[in-house]
């Protein structure tokens, strides 16, 4: 399988934000990087669905870890072309407000660059307060990196634009900030792992009351008792859902106990579609 090339850019004008986890979270290595994506996807098997995905949540651990899960996100849209993805995790770092993006510029993968788009490009948020930028806070974060790998082998031609999601002061405003630069073209990917470091069958438990409350797009019943790193970006995901009428699909859901072997501590995953 060959991954796909993303556009070509001006770089001398543009911020360059190299890839921060590969060799920890994913292989440095092109070649051994596209055979274990390879792998994940041929073991992922998703029915194809006539409507078009609109948004994605996926995991965001070591491949190793989450890479099977995720898979079958990516494999859902193989055959979908999309001009932008919006791209939404939280930040395991720093501690702010509502969302911030990055200068505008391209991130680096071991398969190449992917450009990056910037508040400055949608003329819409010019005066929204709520969206800041920081390429200091996107510097070390894994949570929307990991993400581009499985993009660049599955789509053509896509530029990102990556938003890191702090405490949510009004989600419906944000969630309409969003809207009003969403096209037809554009893709919301949420980066978000499930539970942390329970014993397996309690992890199992929990999970499933999240993924509940995801797929009835239940916001009370999430935000009272989902569990998820990425709980705040899911939340706007699903005030957007809410909103637009999207339904979703649960693909997959897993944990680290199941696909690394270690059921003491583990870390729950799942890959959901909206359509």
């Amino acid at each position: 399988m060959q991954y796909k090339n993303t556009r070509n850019m001006e770089k001398s004008i543009l911020i360059k934000r190299p890839s921060t986890v590969s060799g920890t979270f994913y292989p440095d290595n092109p070649d051994i990087l596209k055979q274990q994506i390879k792998g994940f996807l041929d073991n992922a098997t998703v029915e194809k669905h006539q409507l078009q995905v609109k948004a994605l949540i996926v995991p965001h651990a070591g491949y190793v870890y989450s890479g099977p899960v995720a898979a079958y996100a990516f494999k859902l849209i193989e055959d979908y072309s999309y001009e932008k993805v919006f791209l939404l995790g939280p930040s395991h770092h720093f501690s702010f407000d509502n969302l911030v993006s990055c200068a505008k510029g391209y991130w680096q993968t071991p398969f190449g660059e992917v450009e990056q788009l910037s508040k400055s490009d949608f003329p819409k948020l010019k005066s929204k307060k709520e969206i800041v930028e920081s390429s200091e806070i996107h510097e070390q974060e894994h949570s929307l990196e990991v993400q581009l790998p499985f993009l660049q082998t599955v789509l053509d031609n896509f530029q990102i634009f990556p938003l890191l999601t702090g405490n949510i002061i009004d989600y419906k405003k944000i969630s309409d900030i969003l809207l009003s630069i969403y096209d037809e073209k554009t893709l919301f990917l949420i980066s978000s792992d499930l539970s942390h470091y329970l014993p397996y069958n309690e992890a199992k438990m929990m999970d499933k009351v999240t993924i509940d409350a995801i797929l009835s797009n239940d916001i009370q019943q999430f935000n009272e008792y989902g569990s998820a790193c990425g709980k705040t970006s899911i939340g706007i995901l699903l005030n957007i859902a809410d909103k637009k009428q999207w339904k979703s699909k649960l693909l997959c859901a897993m944990n680290s106990g199941e696909t690394s072997g270690d059921k003491k501590q583990v870390v729950g995953y799942a890959s959901i579609a909206y359509f």
